[in-house]
């Protein structure tokens, strides 16, 4: 038993450049303890001691960190220290995607998506959608420790909507800038995590020339200035209290005709030439599935960080249920013995293990594009929705499955089962998962238009797996064929057919859970959980600029009062 302020240093790995070897088995991760971890550590060391230096930012004063202010202070301090780069999502992705699950093994809190929001959605749309020039703004904004926000989903248009843009961005060549604008309150940028604190932020909106529009595109713009106050035309509202993850803010946006410059937006694929003509750069043009990148590595570290969670969660639940004693029949016995609770264990562990295989099998995909800045081929994208869909699937149904069989121990804080809400804020993050089991349907309907009925019929006749999904897509085709283009039939068609949908998506996930290439994280899986003390100040927003770590110093004072967790 440790007190919170004595928890040990623990080093895992971490990969700077390149994958490291798969050094641990599945079944070992599973075993390793605190205790067992350190006995390995110096068999399993990365010469940088990146997850040491890494944790040993945030890990102190992260139960502290309660409310918004304090979180984002936090996160600049973190940002600050440079030991994770704005740019290694491109020249180091292994390290990125390591960082999310290091922070999942500490407790998959508020803070993790405060985390992302800045290092994926902000700093990473620049990195990928912007221009030499602005992605070297990125080395300032590490420096000065600047916070960013990823303005995309509307209030109109959430998780459950898709990609639709309403917000316009307006050219003006006269007066050589743009018009960010809000048209109604159905178009306010909603749930935007960091956007109550952010001093910057990447915005989606309608680029429109004289007029016509060229679809959604990013623009980097400045949200508060110096002395953190809002810009002139720039409306913010916190979304309020929540029944977990306090420590992030969330806000809803507006844009009163807010003025931007040229350079504003982000020119890797698209610009405006000297007169104001759009133009495409390179052979790649600006569309859904560029602007959509940092959705993809989003759902890709989301999925991590919900299998690392579970882990987490049954590695300490079970330590308890090791010690537990409960009367049998022959005498005392422990919770662990028990069939019910080994069965649970034994399950969950196994379907862990099955999706870290998947996963980390796409990460490796993915990684590949990360770093030669290239865009994921359609099968790829469907394997990223496909690790989304069912790691948190998995983990939120071997989570339930587990608290289940420990009584009052789920009820109580401390135990991991106080974060499991968590899970639900990773399945509609990033593209809702219904969202994405019907993109999966829609792709593979399109799939059987171009491939012809001749050949549809002949993978039905093959008798394999792979004809159970041809099937179910001939079927669902031939439910909606009557429809026509008429869009009205074609919802009423859809809605009969719901069913029928989410089936064929289960089925296409199937296809690629079992050939897809497989592998496995390169860390031992470690419980670091660190209870949040279970205190919020309602005050933050008086306390959210750009100050030092003030908000900390009652650390000491709480810990003497007895308050800090024991682990």
């Amino acid at each position: 038993m440790l007190l919170l302020r004595r928890l040990p240093r623990l080093r895992l790995v971490a990969s700077r450049m390149a994958p490291l070897p798969h050094m641990f088995t599945t079944n070992t991760k599973r075993c390793l303890s605190t205790e067992h971890h350190l006995h390995v550590e110096s068999t399993f060391h990365d010469e940088l001691g990146f997850t040491e230096r890494f944790l040993d930012v945030v890990r102190n004063d992260l139960p502290l960190a309660t409310d918004p202010a304090k979180s984002s202070q936090l996160l600049r301090r973190l940002v600050k220290s440079e030991l994770l780069r704005f740019t290694d999502m491109r020249a180091a992705p292994e390290k990125f995607f390591l960082a999310h699950r290091l922070l999942s093994s500490v407790g998959l809190n508020g803070f993790g998506v405060r985390f992302t929001v800045q290092f994926n959605l902000f700093a990473g749309s620049i990195l990928g959608l912007g221009g030499e020039e602005q992605i070297a703004l990125l080395d300032e904004f590490q420096r000065d420790g600047t916070l960013g926000c990823f303005l995309l989903t509307e209030k109109k248009a959430g998780v459950l909507s898709g990609l639709i843009v309403e917000t316009t961005c307006d050219w003006c060549q006269a007066t050589e800038s743009f018009t960010l604008h809000t048209p109604s309150d159905s178009a306010a940028k909603n749930w935007i995590s960091q956007g109550f604190v952010a001093e910057r932020g990447v915005v989606i909106a309608d680029l429109r020339i004289d007029g016509k529009s060229h679809g959604p595109h990013a623009f980097l713009m400045t949200l508060r200035g110096e002395g953190g106050q809002l810009l002139p035309g720039i409306r913010v509202e916190d979304m309020g209290y929540k029944t977990i993850a306090n420590d992030l803010d969330n806000a809803r946006v507006w844009f009163d005709k807010v003025r931007l410059p040229r350079k504003a937006l982000l020119n890797k694929f698209a610009d405006l030439d000297a007169q104001g003509r759009y133009v495409q750069v390179g052979e790649e043009r600006m569309r859904i599935e560029v602007i959509g990148q940092r959705l993809l590595t989003g759902r890709q570290a989301i999925a991590e960080a919900a299998l690392v969670s579970a882990r987490v969660l049954h590695m300490r639940t079970e330590a308890y249920a090791s010690k537990k004693v409960c009367n049998g029949l022959s005498g005392e016995r422990t919770l662990e013995s028990m069939p019910q609770m080994r069965a649970v264990l034994d399950e969950s562990y196994a379907a862990l293990d099955s999706m870290e295989a998947f996963t980390s099998g796409v990460e490796e995909r993915l990684n590949e594009c990360l770093r030669a800045g290239t865009i994921p081929s359609p099968e790829l994208v469907d394997a990223i929705a496909i690790a989304k869909i069912k790691c948190i699937d998995v983990a939120i149904q071997r989570c339930h499955a587990l608290r289940q069989e420990v009584g009052s121990y789920a009820l109580m804080h401390a135990t991991g089962f106080e974060l499991v809400d968590m899970l639900l804020c990773c399945k509609f993050a990033e593209g809702d998962s219904r969202i994405l089991q019907q993109k999966l349907a829609r792709d593979r309907l399109k799939q059987l238009k171009k491939q012809g009925l001749a050949s549809a019929a002949a993978s039905v006749l093959g008798m394999s797996a792979d004809s159970r999904e041809a099937l179910a897509a001939l079927r669902l085709a031939s439910q909606l064929h009557s429809a026509g283009r008429d869009l009205a039939k074609l919802e009423a068609a859809m809605d009969a057919s719901w069913r029928e949908i989410y089936h064929l998506a289960d089925l296409i996930a199937e296809r690629h859970l079992r050939e897809g290439p497989k592998s496995a994280f390169p860390e031992p899986a470690v419980d670091r959980l660190l209870p949040a003390v279970t205190t919020f100040d309602h005050e933050w927003k008086g306390t959210s600029g750009r100050g030092d770590d003030r908000g900390f110093e009652r650390r000491d004072t709480i810990e003497r009062r007895g308050l800090s967790v024991v682990v």
